[in-house]
């Protein structure tokens, strides 16, 4: 980061987000939005989609604090535009205790306090039974990234209940593009890519493509037009901002993926 600030090159940070190089670097792009700004992202992209809706936090008490944070603020907006919500705990999220917190008459969001597996196994089932047993609630399940990584275990439980999930990070194994790169990697590489989250490898080709494409089009002029760039990443979304007049780049891409009852994936594009 030191070297690229002294000789004005530009440093593309693909991993990382809790580095400080963005904030006082003008020379630094950070691919991994930090939590801060993505949450802030998601916050607004929550209050557009769903702009009415009544929420219910359902806390598992599996002892997990890993969305603690983002909990603590969606409140805060949920309060600023007086939105209601109720919240769930323990043995009292059963299709009996969440006919309580539910209302009848509205769009109801179903957030879980935590993102981990643990909190779904214990929290979908109980789900399902509401929702069959009371077919006329308008009800659908929001949460978290991971959540991408569970599809083997809940995609039927997904669909039914028309689950979103906010991601940086996000490919259907079956979109063409997808189809062909995974091909390519496996003529190139004679193996498959980790079944990691985010995939490294699309990460690297979604990076790569978006820089020397940029560069390629506009050349010294790319920062003034990159957020002008078309072109559709197999994983990972790019919208960049300059963090403050003397900071870098981060990177404000934050999409939405809806499993919807209709047995359809859509990813939602926020501009």
């Amino acid at each position: 980061a030191d070297f690229a600030e002294k000789h004005n090159l530009r440093l593309v940070v693909p991993f990382t987000s809790k580095g400080d190089d963005v904030f006082n670097n003008p020379s630094v792009y950070q691919i991994n939005t930090p939590q801060s700004y993505l949450y802030s992202e998601v916050y607004e992209h929550y209050l557009r989609k769903f702009p009415n809706a009544h929420v219910v936090f359902l806390d598992a008490n599996t002892g997990h604090t890993d969305k603690v944070d983002f909990i603590k603020g969606l409140k805060e907006e949920l309060k600023n535009r007086q939105m209601t919500f109720k919240e769930l705990k323990g043995e009292d999220i059963n299709p009996e205790g969440m006919k309580l917190v539910v209302d009848s008459l509205r769009e109801n969001v179903i957030i879980p306090t935590s993102g981990r597996n643990v909190a779904l196994i214990k929290i979908l089932p109980q789900m399902i039974v509401t929702s069959r047993e009371h077919p006329n609630y308008n009800m659908k399940l929001f949460g978290y990234p991971e959540w991408q990584t569970y599809t083997d275990d809940h995609l039927a439980s997904f669909f039914e209940l028309d689950t979103y999930f906010y991601s940086s990070f996000y490919t259907n194994n079956l979109f063409p593009e997808a189809i062909q790169f995974t091909n390519a990697y496996r003529k190139w590489y004679s193996k498959d890519m980790a079944n990691t989250f985010p995939k490294y490898g699309m990460l690297g080709f979604d990076t790569a493509y978006f820089f020397l494409l940029g560069l390629h089009k506009y050349g010294t002029n790319f920062e003034e037009n990159m957020n002008q760039m078309m072109l559709t990443p197999i994983q990972t979304g790019f919208k960049f901002d300059r963090v403050n007049n003397w900071g870098g780049f981060i990177n404000r891409k934050v999409f939405f993926v809806n499993f919807t009852k209709g047995f359809e994936l859509i990813k939602l594009e926020f501009e």
